[in-house]
């Protein structure tokens, strides 16, 4: 026989036996979940594995259809005779996270189908963040209040969420476990005694806002940090608000010269805008705010507190700008299939760009006495932002010449008067698709961001377990399309974020009306070690 034969031969048999491999596994498959669908009871197991490692992790809490079962000394898990059809299996233990990302909880999405097959679940153990606290004399500082914040964007913007929080012991030291990520350690302002104080301090400083200073922990990683707050004794700050219609209670903030935030206890001593307050020796920054029935009012004066007691300063609280805000439909816009929503439903907000948002000075629009929806905002810098609402969605927003979804608002004193006009429209397309994770349909994160001017820096979704998204109403322009198999929080404004993904990256234009299809690859968890 000829060796072209015996080629051609051989290539039959290997065709065929792929064929019956094919033909047993999808039926296995299809009848396992034909089973699961009917009732007829299945097997479905499993192992719990370090996604570090790859060793099996014991005593594994694992949850599937009502039931629970702890894993083996190699991880491994099984639940006989099962009969449920949920596609939900949840598992935790103490020092393991089933994500990287806190936010994304312990449930693992699955398909009827991928019940019959041995089910791998990898966790990621916890980092480790430590430290010792200590005066600048090199003495220990008990009890002080260490907390880790994580870094974390969402579709408005960059926030440090609390995911720690520890109480350093007699000697000082402190231990944060935590999920792998971004963070940034910082300590309480806290007074000991009656008289002295310690000022809280960050690393990184809370003064650098480049989004690379950060604390970069992996999992299973541990890090050790030396915090050096400065200390001293306390002394009375004497103050006086001077308002004329704001009444309530005032909030007041020291900003000192290192750039650190410290919230002022107000005891009042008299009138009612008379009181003292406790600080240690520095200059600082003194913020105090309140509300008015015109709007909020607000007042900024700079401070020394040498090493004795300090009366007679005074805080002027003028109103802050009022800015209007008006609300017009595009004039392609169609009224036949939905109500406009109102500036409240849009979600309108100005995010300054200085300041944190867990920290506040986010300002929503608010209706004044004479009925005009407006911003009422202190001087500054400020970034708009919104969210779409049904089938509407915010196309441009202006204040005078100025495009503010594209440049930020600079707030003066003394502004107001020219109001910022916002069109919305009701002219979307959808977006639809499949995400598969290596080869697989799957449940998975995905992100569209815009490459044209918006209110949103990008738009989340997750895929069905199933591996199917279907976004309606979707603003129409041009997006990078991107899927990970677990949330993945950066910076999409940053045009440096996908860098190491480009092969994922897909893009897609979506237009008026139309529904045009984009499936994507996912980036496996494996691909990213946190």
């Amino acid at each position: 026989m000829s060796s072209a034969r015996i080629t051609t031969r051989f290539r039959q048999l290997l065709a065929s036996a792929l064929l019956f491999v094919f033909v047993c596994v999808f039926g296995s498959a299809l009848a396992a979940q034909n089973q699961s669908d009917s009732g007829t009871p299945i097997t479905v197991s499993g192992q719990v594995v370090n996604a570090l490692t790859g060793a099996g992790v014991s005593r594994v809490l694992v949850k599937l259809g009502g039931r629970a079962v702890l894993t083996d000394h190699e991880g491994k898990f099984e639940f006989d005779q099962f009969t449920g059809s949920a596609n939900g299996l949840e598992a935790t233990k103490p020092g393991f996270y089933l994500s990287p990302d806190p936010m994304e909880g312990s449930m693992l999405s699955l398909q009827p189908a991928q019940l019959a097959a041995p089910i791998l679940v990898r966790m990621y153990p916890e980092a480790i963040l430590t430290g010792t606290v200590t005066a600048p004399d090199g003495e220990p500082i008990q009890h002080v209040f260490v907390m880790a914040r994580r870094s974390t964007f969402d579709e408005t913007s960059r926030r440090w969420l609390p995911v720690a929080q520890s109480q350093t012991d007699s000697h000082g030291n402190f231990r944060l476990p935590v999920p792998p990520g971004d963070y940034r350690v910082e300590t309480r302002y806290m007074t000991q005694g009656k008289s002295e104080a310690v000022l809280p301090v960050s690393v990184p400083a809370e003064t650098q806002s480049s989004g690379s200073n950060v604390i970069h922990i992996s999992s299973g990683d541990q890090q050790h940090f030396e915090l050096h707050p400065a200390t001293g004794l306390a002394y009375t700050v004497t103050a006086r608000l001077e308002v004329s219609s704001a009444r309530g209670f005032p909030g007041i903030t020291a900003r000192s010269s290192s750039g650190a935030t410290i919230p002022i206890n107000f005891q009042r001593t008299g009138g009612e805008n008379e009181g003292r307050m406790q600080l240690p020796s520095g200059t600082y920054i003194l913020t105090a705010s309140m509300a008015s029935p015109e709007g909020s009012v607000q007042g900024e004066t700079t401070i020394t507190v040498p090493d004795h007691d300090v009366s007679g300063v005074v805080l002027r609280l003028t109103p802050n700008p009022s800015i209007p805000v008006e609300l017009v439909m595009d004039s392609s816009a169609t009224s036949d299939n939905s109500t406009p929503p109102t500036i409240q439903q849009l979600g309108l907000m100005m995010q300054p760009t200085d300041i944190e948002p867990e920290r506040g000075g986010m300002a929503q629009v608010e209706t004044a006495r004479n009925g005009t929806p407006s911003f009422t905002i202190a001087p500054g810098t400020y970034r708009l932002r919104a969210r779409s609402h049904g089938t509407w969605y915010v196309k441009s927003a202006s204040y005078g010449d100025s495009s503010l979804l594209d440049q930020d608002l600079v707030v003066g004193p003394g502004a107001g008067g020219t109001p910022i006009r916002v069109t919305i429209s009701n002219q979307t397309g959808s977006l639809q698709g499949t995400v598969t994770l290596n080869g697989v349909p799957a449940a998975c994160w995905v992100y569209l961001i815009p490459n044209f001017p918006s209110a949103s820096p990008f738009l989340t979704l997750r895929s069905s377990s199933s591996g199917t998204y279907n976004v309606a109403y979707l603003p129409p322009g041009s997006y990078q399309a991107i899927a990970f198999e677990h949330r993945h929080s950066v910076d999409y404004r940053d045009p440096n974020a996908l860098a190491a993904y480009t092969t994922y990256v897909r893009s897609v234009t979506v237009n008026e009306g139309d529904k045009p299809s984009l499936d994507l690859d996912a980036v496996s968890a494996e691909e990213i070690i946190p």
